[in-house]
């Protein structure tokens, strides 16, 4: 009797680990396991505040936040790389589909065929394509400031154009491949187990208990005000020692370096693509909003950054100064983005600036 149980047991086990196998790698039958569902996109598509689901103390939860929409990118109204007018490169604020975003409202507003690409690397994505084409378009480059340092520390460089082989067009394998070995599988399975009907309260249950009993949170959240219901979160990487931190003291010649490689890819990808640059530095929410915990002086990073832009005649729009002059809140407290009246501001300066400029206002 015992043997037989034994069997029944390894048999409902092997059954789970097999569709635990097969769930992580198609949305839909991942999906009904979980309390919460997750779609095609960033962590937008939760019900709280990203930065919540890190930890998961209930403290942190941020109630009422918009439900996400569909994703412009995933959309009909995105035109083709080939077609579109207006070609923009952006981070999770440009994603973030709580909110119909900036591309979205460019292609809807002014009737242009708008296509958004989410990548730092301009250069590399159009060889990746394998794009060619001279026809003038307008870019416009949108980077929150933590990345910065980041993204243009060092030179962007065009690499060959790359081309496809026909036949390997019809390849099934690397299809197979990536199915079998899954590259975000140990993210995928550690979400299964936190956030399935069965341990999702639990979870939050006993993440906020050692919380109140220790102060026990995410090491991606370390910054934060408990004050319900108005408790703040704050990711690692803008209160730490590197060069995305709000403290990070960058030197003069730092500073040059980036804006200098700034001038230098946009200058590229006018003489190779015709393709006119603007860019979009946004403020990182620590940048905002840490007055909130403390009265630490920021590094300038921003400030510094457009007096460099300046001396070399980089085109850029500084929503910096109104969001700083705004009275209302433009950032989530326990999500890393921005809210409407944030995009808001920053729309009406990407308008007022490329309608103020010969060289651009021709796109609109």
């Amino acid at each position: 009797m015992s043997g037989r149980i034994l069997k029944y047991l390894i048999f409902i086990w092997g059954a789970i680990c097999l569709y635990a196998f097969i769930a992580i790698r198609f949305e839909a039958p991942f999906n009904w396991m979980l309390k919460e569902n997750v779609v095609e996109g960033y962590w937008d598509k939760t019900k709280y505040g990203e930065l919540y689901y890190f930890s998961m103390i209930r403290h942190f939860r941020e109630e009422g936040l918009p439900p996400a929409q569909r994703k412009f990118e995933h959309s009909e109204k995105q035109a083709s790389v080939k077609d579109c007018e207006i070609l923009v490169f952006g981070d999770s604020f440009f994603e973030f589909s709580r909110h119909k975003q900036i591309p979205e409202r460019l292609a809807d507003d002014f009737s242009k065929k708008v296509h958004l690409v989410n990548g730092d690397y301009p250069l590399d994505y159009l060889a990746s394509i394998g794009y060619s084409d001279t026809v003038p378009k307008l870019v416009i480059i949108e980077r929150v400031e933590r990345f910065i340092p980041l993204a243009y520390e060092k030179e962007h460089i065009i690499p060959p154009i790359q081309t496809s082989d026909i036949a390997s067009s019809f390849n099934p394998f690397p299809y197979i491949r990536e199915k079998l070995f899954y590259e975000s599988s140990e993210e995928l399975y550690d979400l299964m187990i936190k956030r399935s009907y069965l341990s999702t309260d639990l979870n939050a249950l006993f993440a906020t208990l050692k919380f109140d009993l220790y102060g026990k949170i995410s090491k991606l959240t370390p910054t934060y005000l408990k004050d319900n219901p108005d408790s703040w979160l704050f990711y690692h990487d803008q209160v730490n020692e590197t060069k995305s931190s709000f403290y990070y003291q960058h030197s003069d010649e730092q500073m040059d370096s980036i804006a200098s490689n700034m001038a230098d890819l946009s200058s590229k990808l006018f003489s190779a693509y015709n393709m006119r640059v603007v860019y979009l530095p946004l403020p990182a929410k620590y940048t905002l909003y840490h007055d909130v915990i403390n009265d630490d002086p920021y590094n300038e990073f921003l400030p510094r950054l457009y007096m460099g832009l300046d001396k070399i005649g980089v085109k850029y729009i500084n929503v910096f100064d109104d969001f700083l002059e705004s009275d209302t809140l433009l950032y989530y407290r326990t999500d890393s983005h921005w809210n409407q009246k944030g995009i808001d501001i920053a729309y009406q300066d990407i308008l007022r600036f490329i309608k103020s400029d010969s060289t651009l206002s021709t796109f609109l």
